[in-house]
């Protein structure tokens, strides 16, 4: 039935003419976000994006289903019309024997046939236009809802940045001013035995250690003076890979990145008294961890050639001369 009626669509189609076509675009995006407020806004446009889109896909997918039955409808009604009129101007003007009135009928009745296929044919075209303008907005909309989904990933990936940054600020502080930190599980961890004392007798050692810690880069034929984020420190450049060690007794207090310091470790060594180790590859030691003097507890970068250990000594948060400290 389908068949005969694209031919009748065909034939009606060399009796009148027809045309049409449209289209919209969107964009979304992320730029600049500096605090999990505008990250949480951002998401929250982009989950009302996809929340939106998705509904309309819904309503497309109705709509282009309806389409076909109407599209069906149209095509029978084209090909019984189409059809009829065909055979009218084939017959040519015999009802002329009849006298006026039948041929005024009959030039009537080709007219409203004329109209009624031309409406079908309209209507058809009507019908793929919508079809065709609803495709192009759904497939625009599949682009918009996997915009916003990688748009989502990313903000998410933001926010988790943001806040771990944030952390690792608030850990960073808070180890400089002897906050306790979250430890592993009790017991051994890379066998040295984690214990408890009082810090501010090892503090009172460390205060006549002075000009006599130990370098926490053995063997490094350059020194070079630097800070990190205000706070001045010593670079120290040695083989990539090689070990970093404690330049005296302690206990770990912070162990991640951490900013412009990279991966880092701060050593307490009791009085408030810390030590700073940062830009390493790696690290041994975890937070609660207790260290002896010149004990590994890292290693350089291997990212280049020149492997650099930024180092510090402080007091609290207050950086100190670490050359007068190391007898440099």
């Amino acid at each position: 039935m389908k068949s005969k009626s694209r031919f009748w669509v065909w034939i009606a189609a060399g009796l009148l003419t027809v045309a049409a076509g449209a289209a919209a675009e969107q964009d979304l995006g992320i730029d600049g976000l500096t605090d999990v407020a505008s990250v949480e806004g951002k998401i929250a446009e982009n989950l009302a994006r996809v929340e939106h889109a998705q509904t309309r896909q819904a309503q497309i997918d109705t709509e282009i289903s309806g389409l076909a039955d109407k599209r069906d409808e149209a095509e029978v009604r084209l090909h019984e019309r189409a059809r009829a009129l065909y055979r009218i101007r084939r017959a040519g003007m015999l009802p002329v024997a009849g006298g006026f009135d039948a041929l005024m009928g009959h030039l009537a009745r080709v007219q409203r046939l004329s109209r009624m296929v031309k409406g079908d044919l309209d209507t058809i075209d009507f019908l793929g236009e919508r079809g065709s303008a609803l495709r192009v907005e759904k497939n625009e909309l599949a682009d918009a809802l996997q915009e916003a989904h990688v748009a989502l990933q990313a903000l998410e990936a933001r926010k988790e940045e943001i806040e771990h940054s944030r952390r690792s600020a608030s850990l960073f502080q808070g180890a400089l001013r002897g906050e306790p930190q979250e430890a592993p599980n009790d017991g051994v961890s890379y066998g040295r035995i984690r214990v408890s004392g009082d810090m501010d007798d090892l503090g009172d050692g460390f205060a006549q250690m002075r000009g006599q810690l130990a370098l926490p880069v053995q063997g490094s034929m350059r020194i070079g003076e630097s800070s990190r984020e205000g706070a001045a420190g010593l670079e120290f450049y040695g083989r990539a890979g090689g070990p970093v060690r404690a330049a005296a007794d302690g206990r770990v207090a912070f162990a991640r990145n951490y900013g412009a310091y990279g991966l880092m470790v701060i050593i307490d060594h009791g009085g408030s008294f810390y030590t700073v180790y940062g830009g390493l590859g790696s690290t041994d030691v975890q937070v609660g961890d207790w260290v002896g003097m010149s004990t590994r507890v890292g290693t350089l970068d291997t990212a280049s050639p020149d492997a650099i250990l930024f180092f510090e000594v402080r007091r609290g948060t207050r950086p100190l001369d670490p050359r007068s400290w190391l007898g440099l």
